[in-house]
């Protein structure tokens, strides 16, 4: 890369990515000549000029390295000869085929998307995947935080509720104490389920809770009038052969979540806006010697056990936001005897600090589920979270604190 090119920030503006180093090396001698190590900062959904990228997602499966070490995808720094109707991965020199229907119309003047020079990007959308469904979003509030800030962020909400896409699936989950499960599937007034705050829960046990066990939809019992079904006259009894209606089905405890937790937006919203704005502190006392009680561990349990149960390997996010660090039940990083002082760093190079292994313990077995990432905001805030490469599910939690 000459000349114009060699400006850093030519790559980021026409395939949103940022490298440490824009030569690769040539030799493993040169590669351990680096100072820093090679990588790169990559921008998903970045919007590219149009001559840097094709002007609509690709509609097949992308070509690809047929050693099985490497997989790398066909793109313009391949070398290809088109006599041969062969190409070159750059990354491991394998000479690779084209299939027959690349082969057969491939020329220097008749190149696919891939290959274009200026089209370093492509967008995908792979036929052999099947849909993944609309995105899943869980709102968890710490209830202990001051009413002012309770106040603004329920109005941040409900403006997002008016962004997302209408067939987005949403729950809410409000904690503090105790974690409340909002139920938004039932009409006619708020109804949520209090689930105690000092212990963990897994999926199993929070279906339990929630009476989402697993059996059949509400439908009338064997021999038993229907609900809404006219009474038989005075001295008779009803006999369900004369009047059939359809039994209930089977209802899995993840069909019943989605039927009365996680509901599309379009159906839910002014449920959840009565909630948001009738939104009130945590009602529990507070000794003046103690904090709060804020089971953060215990709501998070719940909430990743919920999509666990509805959304196995589907793409859904928690977005928590908490006030002050977990005080209460698994997770809790500080007392609540306010003559326990918070700990330091100096507490944790000491392993002076006696929450901090056990709490470090109950997140990384969520994190075994969940590649969880982590995200700050307000005044003072601070926030981290460990990724664990071994997470196969799908779900994301952003905790967003402030104190």
């Amino acid at each position: 890369m000459q000349g114009d090119h060699w400006d850093v920030t030519y790559t980021e503006e026409s395939a949103g990515a940022r490298l440490s180093f824009h030569v690769w090396p040539s030799s493993r001698l040169e590669a351990t000549r680096c100072v820093a190590p090679i990588g790169a900062l990559y921008t998903p959904l970045k919007q590219l000029p149009p001559n840097c990228a094709p002007p609509t997602a690709l509609q097949y499966d992308p070509i690809r390295c047929s050693t099985a070490t490497c997989h790398a995808v066909l793109n313009p720094y391949c070398q290809v000869d088109y006599r041969t109707k062969l190409w070159v991965c750059p990354f491991c020199l394998t000479r690779n085929h084209f299939p027959p229907h690349y082969a057969e119309n491939i020329s220097e003047t008749n190149l696919p998307a891939e290959l274009i020079p200026q089209f370093a990007t492509c967008e995908y959308e792979l036929p052999s995947v099947p849909p993944a469904g609309p995105p899943a979003f869980v709102f968890c509030i710490d209830t202990c935080a001051h009413v002012e800030e309770l106040t603004e962020l329920a109005d941040s909400i409900q403006q997002v509720l008016n962004l997302l896409p209408e067939d987005s699936l949403v729950g809410l989950i409000t904690f503090g104490t105790n974690v409340q499960v909002h139920e938004l599937g039932f009409e006619g007034m708020p109804k949520s389920y209090v689930i105690r705050g000092n212990k963990e829960y897994g999926p199993q046990k929070v279906g339990q809770l929630l009476g989402c066990g697993g059996g059949k939809a509400a439908g009338p019992a064997n021999g038993n009038r229907p609900a809404g079904a006219p009474p038989p006259p005075p001295g008779q009894h009803y006999n369900p052969q004369q009047q059939q209606q359809p039994q209930g089905t089977y209802e899995s405890p993840g069909q019943q979540v989605l039927r009365r937790f996680l509901l599309p937006v379009s159906e839910c919203t002014m449920t959840l806006e009565s909630i948001l704005e009738d939104l009130r502190k945590d009602p529990w006392p507070v000794p003046s010697d103690k904090r709060v009680a804020r089971c953060t561990g215990c709501a998070l349990s719940v909430a990743t056990s919920l999509l666990d149960l509805a959304l196995p390997r589907r793409g859904a996010r928690v977005m928590m936001f908490v006030g002050g660090p977990c005080t209460s039940g698994p997770g809790a990083i500080v007392s609540r005897l306010k003559t326990e002082d918070m700990r330091s760093h100096a507490d944790l190079a000491r392993n002076a600090e006696p929450l901090h292994k056990p709490a470090c313990e109950f997140y990384a077995s969520l994190a075994k589920r969940h590649a969880v990432g982590a995200t700050s905001g307000g005044k003072g805030s601070s926030s981290a979270a460990a990724v664990n490469p071994s997470a196969t599910s799908c779900h994301v939690v952003d905790v967003f604190a402030c104190s």
